[in-house]
């Protein structure tokens, strides 16, 4: 029995679904009987402008002349509810994507006389989602990915991963994450932290060495990104990466090629029993001297060299880094048991380490290579002519 208190929390719950849902009803020919404010608002149009017209103003003219909408007004008439994601077309032909439900109203005879469509707009939802799924599918057709459960068994993959690694879909699907790795790296415990990571749902991102089919060796940059439910759980992951290896080895050749070119530019020359002589030619850097350094240190353990002669005339500039440099070499080959002695320093070189404040302190120099070949046998008790006598 219904009661004023009933009938007032019907009226207040009509209200509240005029509100928020658009609401339009229409005869069983599909014309249009009235609707209200919110659906009006959401398509554009005045109720004037729609009362008496057909329902397929709102539909493309393909649509509304396709078997399919003949199909769906034949479902009316016969009573039965339809509900689902429709494409609608506004007043200035924009779409709008709506959520609704049709639902047929039937006469005391259980036929039905009308149809109220109930809907929702979820346009906003529906460009969201189009905008995600372009911007996954612009990654799928520029990049590696390869999905993976929480336990690290494999999902999917898609054609440049699958490309990449060299095995089909077939090959990988179902399969573990460790059949891309090597058997050390899989059973150690960093291969263990890495997967609890991902599972407790933080990203992982590096460059990593795989193991593609037939044991061919892949360096992937990649991140790991954990998927999260609408509870925060993470339930997969992600793997975006790109195929470095082609790149990596460019860069260790020309890696390979520089340090061979500057070995090549610090050559350490025996002159004598216990003498060596380093020629130094263009600029300095901390690099360099470092190389020059490792370079001389050796020698001097090789030969038991007693001095070595460091010529600097084919340095174009010394500044206080080149400077240091040189006091850093000199203190390094005094702890072999080494003396080592600078040359080539040119009246221009020396104005401009007095400029800067520069004192060399016990460096031994001397001006020209000659002078320090003749000052280096004159320790060792000979003279320059006597070598080239006995030569």
């Amino acid at each position: 029995m219904s009661t004023p208190e009933n009938s007032d929390q019907n009226n207040a719950l009509v209200a509240a679904i005029q509100k928020s849902q658009g609401i339009i009803e229409f005869n069983m020919d599909g014309t249009i009987i009235t609707a209200n404010e919110t659906f009006l608002n959401l398509m554009g149009y005045s109720l004037s402008e729609l009362q008496g017209k057909h329902h397929s103003l709102f539909c493309s003219k393909a649509y509304s002349e396709s078997a399919d909408y003949q199909a769906f007004w034949n479902k009316m008439n016969q009573g039965q509810f339809d509900i689902g994601e429709y494409v609608r077309l506004g007043k200035n032909g924009d779409a709008v994507y709506i959520r609704a439900s049709y639902n047929p109203i039937l006469d005391k005879d259980g036929q039905p006389y009308k149809v109220i469509k109930i809907a929702s707009d979820v346009t906003a939802l529906k460009l969201e989602a189009a905008e995600s799924n372009g911007k996954v599918k612009a990654i799928e057709l520029s990049q590696a990915t390869i999905e993976f459960n929480m336990d690290g068994t494999v999902i999917t993959a898609n054609e440049t991963f699958l490309n990449i690694i060299g095995y089909s879909l077939d090959e990988v699907k179902g399969k573990h994450h460790r059949m891309f790795c090597d058997d050390a790296l899989s059973e150690s415990a960093e291969y263990t932290d890495f997967w609890a990571a991902l599972r407790s749902g933080s990203f992982q991102r590096g460059e990593f060495k795989r193991i593609g089919k037939n044991g061919r060796e892949v360096l992937l940059r990649a991140t790991y990104n954990p998927i999260f439910n609408l509870k925060d759980e993470p339930v997969k992951v992600l793997k975006i990466a790109d195929d470095v290896s082609t790149q990596r080895r460019m860069e260790n050749e020309r890696e390979k090629q520089q340090k061979l070119i500057m070995e090549m530019s610090t050559p350490v020359m025996q002159l004598w029993d216990n003498i060596l002589l380093l020629p130094v030619v263009g600029l300095v850097d901390s690099k360099r001297v470092q190389l020059i350094m490792e370079t001389a240190l050796q020698k001097i353990l090789d030969y038991q060299a007693k001095l070595l002669i460091l010529d600097i005339q084919g340095v174009p500039a010394v500044d206080s880094a080149v400077a240091n440099h040189l006091i850093q070499i000199t203190k390094a080959t005094r702890l072999m048991g080494c003396t080592s002695i600078v040359t080539g320093i040119s009246p221009e070189i020396s104005q401009a380490l007095v400029n800067l404040g520069i004192d060399l302190g016990n460096i031994q120099t001397q001006a020209t290579l000659k002078d320090g070949v003749s000052f280096s046998l004159a320790n060792l008790g000979m003279k320059l002519h006597q070598i080239n006598v006995d030569a």
